[in-house]
């Protein structure tokens, strides 16, 4: 009987001590997430049964989390809450929204399903379409009982195959919501309204009792957001219009002194200082301030739209700050050739790059960018008809900078005329005639006519010829043309090599024998050749006078021609 005790009183304590082992276990158990014991479980979507169920058990997992991030405003709690906000949004068929609404509408969707299902009579889970192995043949669609909310088979897209609560039933849940919200809870829950605290919700760095102590006329709710949100967002956009006001007077009071390059410097700063503060603006009231329902969905458009706007303004600039810095490379000058066709690829790159980013930022806020691009197809067809000759001009000019027949600054002749290339445009070049009038010739024309560089030319050619009297006689003549020799070799700026100088005598006509001078100056510069002409002349006719040649008249023909 002593060991029949002994025994009992043994086996007693074992069911105890497993009976302890076990309620320990599942108290530990119910303080986790209802997650499965993991908490990297997915969101199953395969059949309406695993979307549905997926709501529920992620509703309740929202709001635990949200309860903890309530009672310790962290910022691990708050990622614990975005995570599981952003898990929830894969139910969702949100396809249909802007990209820049996304969040939002899908926040607030999910609080309008967590309120309406559990308000709602529970449903038998076997009755959901795929609940069983055997319910192979699913429906492409399935309404909720006792609701018009869908789940629908995604045809096509990243999500084919899933079951997701369709666009038309997200955009009635918050008219479902307001029928059904004063109905009595059908399942027990951690707040009556969720919806309520998602709205009424701040970040850690809004301390509870700040928001506690508002005023109960600021908590009235307006496009589903409490009136003290708004004017806390409105107080932030109005810092940062006046941040961004001063700085720009800064920046533009700067850039006032100096070239082209410290000015678009100075101009660049604006917009990146605009984007700065919009960055810690738009984080601090997303993260903190948190509005929702549609006001928190324009406010959201009307952010992606400045955001873009501003980032276009900032590539704008600096696709010319780029091409100004390159100018001022030391083998570049600002008036050149090389940065006239920089300048140009800048506004190119500008106009190109300004443009994409407006159409991508377009699309984000749900203007299709596909049909923008058609358009812009279309009208650009249109356009190219009826400015047909400024395209052309437009594309001489692009020959002109790939050819570089001439540069800014060069002496050309075009045509019958004659001048000095001041600016290159994209439509038509401005040359300096000899005469100082400014002519302005299409690029198109241009590109087609013949041009003569007279400034690329390596020398200048020295030719005159001197009309003797046929009454001199042969032996002075041939002392002329020595004499004419020496003095012209004798110069430092005549080039000397074989066959050059010449002095010869050319021909012989009625009244006069024909001597013709010709040499090649060392020099590009037409003022320095002039100078040289002059000084050798002077000496033909020295010799002329010393030889006692007689001329015929016309005393002196020249004939200077340029290459």
């Amino acid at each position: 009987m002593a060991d029949l005790s002994s025994y009992r009183a043994k086996l007693t304590w074992t069911v105890l001590g497993f009976c302890i082992a076990l309620l320990a276990s599942a108290a530990v158990a119910s303080s986790l997430p209802n997650n499965g014991g993991n908490p990297l479980m997915p969101v199953n979507r395969a059949s309406p049964s695993e979307t549905y169920q997926s709501l529920i058990s992620g509703a309740q997992r929202l709001e635990e989390s949200y309860a903890r991030y309530k009672t310790d405003k962290s910022f691990a709690n708050l990622r614990e809450v975005r995570y599981q906000f952003d898990r929830l949004r894969g139910l969702l068929d949100l396809s249909g929204l802007p990209s820049a609404n996304r969040v939002k509408v899908g926040n607030a969707s999910l609080t309008y399903l967590a309120d309406i299902l559990s308000r709602l009579a529970p449903l038998d889970p076997h009755s959901i379409p795929g609940a069983t192995s055997t319910d192979k043949a699913l429906p492409a669609r399935w309404t909720i009982p006792g609701t018009d909310i869908q789940l629908a088979r995604v045809e096509s897209g990243p999500s084919a195959g899933d079951y997701l609560v369709t666009s038309d039933s997200i955009a009635r849940l918050a008219d479902y919501y307001g029928r059904v919200r004063n109905l009595p809870l059908q399942a027990p829950r951690q707040y009556a309204s969720f919806h309520r605290e998602h709205i009424s919700a701040t970040g850690p760095l809004i301390p509870g009792w700040l928001t506690d102590n508002i005023p109960d006329a600021l908590r009235v709710v307006y496009l589903d957001t409490p009136v003290w949100k708004i004017i806390a967002i409105a107080l932030v956009g109005l810092t940062m219009l006046g941040l961004a006001y001063g700085w720009t007077v800064v920046a533009r009071r700067r850039g006032q002194h100096g070239g082209e390059l410290r000015r678009l410097a100075w101009r660049i700063t604006i917009p990146l200082t605009l984007l700065a503060i919009y960055f810690v603006a738009d984080w601090y009231v997303i993260a903190h301030i948190n509005p929702a329902g549609n006001f928190a969905t324009g406010e959201s458009l009307i952010a992606t739209a400045a955001f873009y706007a501003i980032v276009a303004w900032a590539v704008w600039l600096g696709c010319f700050l780029l091409a100004e810095a390159t100018i001022k490379a030391p083998r570049r000058t600002g008036n050149s050739l090389d940065a006239h066709l920089l300048r140009l690829a800048a506004r190119i790159a500008a106009i190109g790059s300004v443009g994409g980013i407006l159409v991508y930022g377009a699309n984000e806020i749900g203007i299709p960018a596909y049909g923008l691009i058609a358009g812009i197809g279309v009208g650009g067809f249109a356009l190219a008809l009826a400015a047909q000759s400024t395209i052309e001009n437009l594309i001489g000019g692009v020959a002109l900078f790939v050819d570089r027949p001439f540069r800014i600054g060069d002496t050309i002749r075009f045509g019958d005329q004659r001048g000095t290339v001041e600016t290159v445009g994209t439509r038509s070049s401005r040359i300096r005639a000899l005469d100082g009038t400014l002519v302005t010739v299409p690029n198109s024309d241009l590109a087609k006519m013949k041009i003569v560089n007279f400034t690329a030319r390596d020398k200048c050619l020295f030719v005159h010829t001197l009309s003797l009297d046929v009454a001199n006689s042969a032996s002075k003549i041939r002392l002329l043309l020595d004499r004419l020799h020496s003095l012209i070799a004798s110069h430092e700026m005549v080039e000397k090599s074989e066959g050059w100088p010449r002095v010869r005598c050319t021909g012989v006509a009625v009244g006069r024998i024909e001597v013709e001078l010709r040499a090649q100056i060392s020099t590009a510069h037409y003022g320095q050749f002039l100078a040289v002409q002059e000084a050798l002349l002077l000496q033909a006719i020295e010799a002329v006078e010393e030889t006692e040649i007689k001329l015929s008249a016309p005393l002196l023909s020249r004939a200077y021609k340029a290459t």
